[in-house]
C-alpha cells in the first residue's frame, strides 16, 4: 500500500513570445525554490529554449546570467546576420552556433535527464509536431523558426517552423510524455488585449526597422496565437496557468534589454500560484495510474 502513496507526475509546459519567454526563468527560480520537481517539460520557441537549457541542468541562476549578457547590446548584435538567407530575413548560422556551444552541438533530445517535448509546425503536412528525440540543437532551432522571420528548418522528413503557430503553449504534449498535474506559462495573454503600438513615440526603435504593416500583421498574429492557445489550454485540462503581466514594449523582436525585470515579472506571477501548487501536489494515495 505504501507505493500507493506519491504524489502527481508533474509536466511544466513553457510558452513562446520572443522576449517575454525570459520570464520562465523567473518561474523555474521559484519552483525550484519551493521544492517543486518538473518530471516532465514541454516548450514552444523561446520557452523551448528554456525547456532545452533546463533540461540540459542549466540552472535559473545560470540563465539569468545568459539572458543579462544577450541583454547587453553589443552581445545581442553579433547574433544577427542581415545577409539575406534563401527564405526569412535573418540568417541563422550564430544562433545555432551560440546555442552549441551552449547545449553541446550533437546533444540528442533522447538523452536528457528530464523527457521534453517541443513543438514545431510542419510546413508540409500543416500539424503540430512534438520533437521528443533527435538533435537538440536542430530542434531548438525548428521550434522557434518564426515564419518570415527566420528559415523554416529541416527536421527528418519535415520542414519545420515556431511551434507557435498552432500551439504555443504545448500543454498538450506533456499529457502524451506522462504528466498527471500540468503547469503552463502563458507569457503573450496582455499582448491581445489591447494594440501595443499605439501608445509609441513615432521614432520609437521597433518603427524604425519594422513598417506599419509588419506591426498590424504582427498584432493579428498575436490575436490568433491568443484565441488558439486559449483552446488549447483547455483540451488539456490544465491545472495551473501562469500568466505573468510583462508589459507590451516587451515582444518577438524587441525587449532583451528589459532581462531582468522580465525575469521578475515570472517570480511575482509564480508566487501567486505556489501555495495552489503545493498542495495539489502532495503525496496522496493514488489508487489508479
Amino acid at each position: 500500500m505504501a507505493n500507493l502513496v506519491r504524489r502527481p507526475t508533474i509536466g511544466l509546459a513553457l510558452g513562446g513570445g520572443g522576449a517575454r519567454g525570459l520570464a520562465h526563468i523567473g518561474v523555474l527560480e521559484v519552483l525550484e525554490r519551493e521544492s517543486i520537481p518538473i518530471d516532465v517539460m514541454a516548450g514552444t520557441s523561446m520557452g523551448g529554449i528554456i525547456t532545452a537549457l533546463y533540461a540540459c541542468g542549466f540552472s535559473p541562476e545560470r540563465m539569468q546570467e545568459i539572458a543579462l549578457e544577450i541583454a547587453d547590446i553589443r552581445n545581442l548584435l553579433r547574433f544577427l546576420d542581415l545577409t539575406p538567407p534563401e527564405r526569412g530575413i535573418i540568417r541563422t548560422e550564430r544562433i545555432r552556433a551560440y546555442l552549441g556551444e551552449l547545449v553541446g552541438k550533437d546533444r540528442r533530445i533522447e538523452d536528457l535527464p528530464i523527457p521534453i517535448a517541443l513543438a514545431c509546425v510542419d510546413l508540409y503536412s500543416k500539424q503540430t509536431i512534438y520533437l521528443t528525440k533527435g538533435n537538440l540543437v536542430e530542434a531548438c532551432m525548428a521550434t522557434s523558426a518564426v515564419p518570415g522571420l527566420f528559415p523554416p528548418v529541416p527536421f527528418d522528413n519535415y520542414l519545420l517552423v515556431d511551434g507557435g503557430v498552432l500551439d504555443n503553449v504545448p500543454a498538450q504534449a506533456l499529457r502524451k510524455l506522462g504528466a498527471e498535474y500540468l503547469i503552463a506559462v502563458d507569457v503573450n495573454h496582455l499582448l491581445g488585449e489591447h494594440h501595443p503600438w499605439s501608445d509609441l513615440p513615432k521614432d520609437a526603435t521597433i518603427r524604425k526597422f519594422l513598417p506599419a504593416f509588419a506591426l498590424d500583421f504582427y498584432q493579428a498574429e498575436i490575436i490568433m496565437t491568443s484565441t488558439l492557445t486559449a483552446i488549447n489550454l483547455s483540451k488539456a485540462k490544465t491545472d495551473v496557468i501562469i500568466r505573468p503581466p510583462i508589459p507590451s514594449d516587451v515582444n518577438i523582436f524587441f525587449g532583451f534589454t528589459h532581462a531582468l525585470d522580465t525575469i521578475q515579472h515570472g517570480v511575482h506571477a509564480t508566487e501567486q500560484h505556489i501555495a495552489k501548487i503545493k498542495q495539489d501536489t502532495k503525496p496522496k494515495l493514488r489508487l489508479f495510474g
